[in-house]
């Protein structure tokens, strides 16, 4: 069973990146929203019910997010896709977390902040986080998102999620970068923190 938040993250992402622009083109935007999948109406009878299974902090079936990840990994802004839900998921995880758990994030970041950190990403992205010497370290050993997309696509919504984790509860602004990948045969994906490029700042 997955959490009910990443199915919702992934259709929110979806939804907001088929949302257009205002780009003047308004008397093409009939056609336009005919064809985008964010805005249908199948998307948005699912995000209302994926928000009632949020509210009661339920699970859904594995093969139904699997099925979402495969049609998602399709796209050609997959990455985008992916990127964008896993820093929601990761946002909403944060927000169901006690008010007391996120107050000691503040008070003490390095040392509570990534112990909030690692529960949030064990009960939402079924996640494991681990420091190795100062490092954070994550890995994920469920293989649904690569039987999704093969490629791997779909391992950035955990780089994403597992970094606006860090951030919001550690004030991390690194990178988690994806060093093994079960999509190339490891026995799980991993992911190691990684501080900003100084030439960028």
């Amino acid at each position: 069973m997955v959490h009910s938040i990443v199915p919702l993250a992934v259709l929110e992402a979806v939804r907001n990146l088929d949302t257009p622009v205002e780009d003047g083109l308004t008397e093409f935007a009939e056609e336009l929203l005919s064809k985008r999948l964010g805005l249908s109406a199948t998307v948005t009878r699912q995000l209302a019910q994926y928000e009632a299974l949020v509210r009661r902090d339920a699970r859904v079936e594995r093969a139904h997010v699997e099925a979402l990840l495969r049609l998602v990994g399709r796209r050609p802004d997959a990455d985008l896709v992916f990127a964008d839900a896993g820093r929601r998921a990761a946002r909403r995880a944060v927000k169901r977390l006690l008010l007391t758990s996120r107050a000691a994030a503040r008070v003490a970041p390095r040392m509570l902040g990534f112990r909030v950190a690692r529960s949030a990403a064990r009960t939402v992205l079924g996640g494991e986080l681990r420091r190795e010497g100062h490092i954070p370290v994550a890995g994920v050993r469920d293989r649904f998102a690569v039987n999704a997309t093969p490629d791997g696509t779909a391992c950035t919504l955990y780089a994403s999620g597992f970094s606006e984790l860090l951030r919001l509860l550690m004030g991390f602004e690194g990178s988690m970068v994806h060093v093994s990948c079960r999509a190339t045969g490891a026995e799980r994906c991993e992911w190691w923190a990684a501080a900003p490029d100084s030439r960028h700042q």
